[in-house]
C-alpha cells in the first residue's frame, strides 16, 4: 500500500509541477503544493513515513550531483572578480539581516543564525529558465549569473555543514554532508568524458522519481492550520528573502565595475532560493536544528521568492 502512495504523490507532484509552469510559476512550487494538498495539511491520503525520506535523500544527492556536473569550472574563472563579489555580498547581507529579524521576533538565536545560512543560498533554476527564454543564456551576464550563483550554493553548503555539525551534535552526519559529497563528486566527474552520460541519466532518474518525492515529501511536512498567527513573521521574511539578496548581489556587481541596468538584472537574477534552499532545510530538519513547525515558515517564504522572482527579473533582462 505504501508504494502505492508514493506513486501516487509522485503521480500528483508532476503533474502540478507542470500545472506551475502553465501559470507561469517554477516547476517546483507546483510540486510543493502537491505535498501540501497530499498531507495533513488538507486531504491527509499520504503520510511522510521512513522510506519517503530514503527516497528524498537520493533525489538530494543527484539533485546536488547534477548541480556539481553542470557547474563549469573553466568558464568561473573568467568572470571569477565579478561573481566572487556578487556571490559574496549576495550570501553575506542575509547572512546577516536574518538573524537580527529573526532574534527581533523572539526566535532562539539557532533558529535565527540558522534562517540566515537557508537565506543566504540562490536557486538559479528559475534564473535559466529565464536567461534561456529571452536568449541571454550563453552571453556574459549569464555567466557571471551562473558563476555566482554556484559560488554562493558552495558558500551556502559549507555554511549549513559546519552549523549542522556544530549545533546537531558535533558529529558529522550523513545527513549533513551527503549534498556538499554529491556537489564536489559532480565538479569531479564533470572532467570526464562519461559525465553526460551520468548527467542524462541521473536527470531523468531524478525528474520521473526521486525529486518529486523530495519536493513532495518537503510539503507533507508542512501545517497550514498551524500559520495563521505566523502571517507578520512570514510577510517580513518574504520580503527579506527578496531585498536582502537583490540588494547584496547589485552592491556585489556595482563593485566589480558593472553598470547599473547590468547589475540590476544581476540583481533580481539571484533573488530565487528555490531548491538550494530546500536542500539545506532539509538539512535542518534531519539536523534538529529547527522543527517541521518552524521550518513551514521558511518554506513558504521560499516559495514567495520563488514566485515573485522571474517577475522582477523579465523585465531587467530586456533592458539589458
Amino acid at each position: 500500500m505504501e508504494y502505492l502512495l508514493i506513486m501516487f504523490l509522485v503521480i500528483v507532484t508532476i503533474f502540478l509541477g507542470k500545472v506551475g509552469t502553465w501559470f507561469g510559476f517554477s516547476e517546483v512550487v507546483g510540486q510543493l503544493f502537491s505535498g501540501i494538498i497530499l498531507g495533513s495539511s488538507i486531504f491527509n491520503i499520504v503520510q511522510s513515513s521512513n522510506l519517503i525520506h530514503l527516497i528524498a535523500e537520493i533525489g538530494i544527492f543527484l539533485l546536488m550531483l547534477n548541480s556539481g556536473l553542470e557547474s563549469d569550472l573553466k568558464e568561473m574563472k573568467r568572470y571569477i572578480k565579478a561573481s566572487s563579489l556578487i556571490a559574496v555580498m549576495g550570501v553575506l547581507l542575509p547572512l546577516i539581516t536574518f538573524p537580527i529579524a529573526f532574534l527581533l521576533l523572539g526566535y532562539n538565536i539557532q533558529t535565527s543564525i540558522f534562517a540566515g545560512v537557508v537565506f543566504s543560498a540562490t536557486s538559479i533554476s528559475i534564473t535559466l529558465a529565464v536567461l534561456s527564454e529571452q536568449k541571454k543564456l550563453a552571453t556574459a551576464i549569464g555567466a557571471i549569473i551562473l558563476s555566482a550563483a554556484v559560488i554562493d550554493d558552495i558558500i551556502a553548503l559549507f555554511a549549513v555543514t559546519l552549523f549542522s555539525v556544530l549545533v546537531g551534535g558535533g558529529a558529522l552526519g550523513i545527513n549533513s554532508i551527503l549534498p556538499l559529497l554529491a556537489f564536489a563528486l559532480g565538479i569531479l566527474l564533470r572532467k570526464y568524458n562519461f559525465s553526460d552520460k551520468i548527467g542524462v541519466i541521473s536527470t531523468k532518474l531524478g525528474n520521473s522519481f526521486f525529486y518529486p518525492v523530495f519536493f513532495g515529501s518537503i510539503g507533507l511536512e508542512i501545517v497550514i492550520q498551524g500559520l495563521g498567527d505566523k502571517i507578520t513573521a512570514i510577510i517580513i521574511f518574504s520580503i527579506l528573502a527578496i531585498v536582502t539578496k537583490f540588494v547584496g548581489s547589485l552592491w556585489g556587481a556595482k563593485i566589480s565595475g558593472l553598470d547599473t541596468r547590468v547589475s540590476s538584472a544581476i540583481g533580481a537574477g539571484m533573488i530565487s532560493r528555490g531548491e538550494m534552499a530546500l536542500v539545506i532545510i532539509q538539512i535542518g530538519i534531519s539536523s534538529h536544528i529547527i522543527d517541521n513547525y518552524t521550518s513551514a515558515e521558511f518554506i513558504v517564504a521560499v516559495i514567495v521568492s520563488t514566485i515573485v522572482a522571474p517577475i522582477i527579473m523579465k523585465p531587467l533582462f530586456k533592458k539589458i
